[in-house]
């Protein structure tokens, strides 16, 4: 028996996407790039194929998304490419993930009791040769509610913060602190369900779990019931 080629490859190290594309019911080989860090020129015809975007082009998070793929197609991956990223926007500005524990504090009081917009872009490349990149771009606006010091406190000292735009993770323990979410919730977890179904389709890639099936089994996982205003877009 000779091992396949897988026919879907996630260009991505967070398990909160790996456990999402799972959901699909779709087999995919996951490679760990360090395209977002990269500073290449990027084609024009990348650029104008981007969905329009409020902030600075340079950190779009469907371009981010694009670099992370591309630089697994330039590693020598052939077969369809899936990439992402998100990112936490307050009064105009950029939260990434935090510097260490302290940073997270504050970025955690700057966002209690406001409203803030998640963006998660995606991109899918065709198998190599077979046409353009498919773009999206999902946003969902989240509101926190009113945090004590205390209460910030013990959510960094579980060290979940660390890692995730934003200092929160809406998926875990984090999610208890989310008094709202307008929008796609698995934008805001880091892979929109319904977004990258109609891209994968598009190229092609049948799906064995519709994507309310696959929300539906996979909030199941959370600590805590997500509030989505519209239940149709999580």
């Amino acid at each position: 028996m000779t091992n396949q080629p897988p026919s879907l490859i996630l260009a991505s190290a967070s398990p909160r996407r790996h456990e999402l594309l799972s959901s699909l019911g779709i087999a995919f080989a996951i490679v760990v790039t360090d395209g977002e860090e990269r500073q290449e020129a990027v084609p024009e015809s990348i650029i104008q194929a981007l969905p329009p975007y409020p902030l600075a082009q340079s950190g779009h998070p469907s371009l981010l998304a694009w670099r992370k793929a591309n630089a697994a197609r330039e590693a020598g991956h052939s077969a369809a490419i899936l990439g992402a990223d998100t990112i936490v926007v307050l009064d105009g500005g950029v939260l990434g993930k935090p510097r260490d524990p302290a940073h997270a504090r504050q970025m955690l009081r700057q966002l209690s009791g406001r409203i803030h917009r998640v963006y998660t872009g995606i991109v899918a490349l065709p198998p190599a040769a077979g046409g353009p990149p498919l773009f999206d771009l999902v946003a969902a606006d989240v509101r926190l509610a009113d945090l004590s010091d205390a209460e910030i406190t013990e959510y960094v000292a579980t060290g979940e913060p660390l890692d995730k735009a934003g200092s929160y993770g809406i998926q875990g323990v984090g999610g208890r602190l989310v008094e709202q979410v307008n929008g796609s919730f698995t934008a805001v977890v880091g892979l929109p369900l319904p977004a990258t179904a109609a891209l994968l389709q598009t190229l092609g890639i049948a799906l064995p779990v519709s994507v309310d099936a696959a929300w539906r089994l996979w909030r199941e996982t959370l600590a805590k019931e997500p509030l989505c205003i519209r239940q149709s877009m999580c």
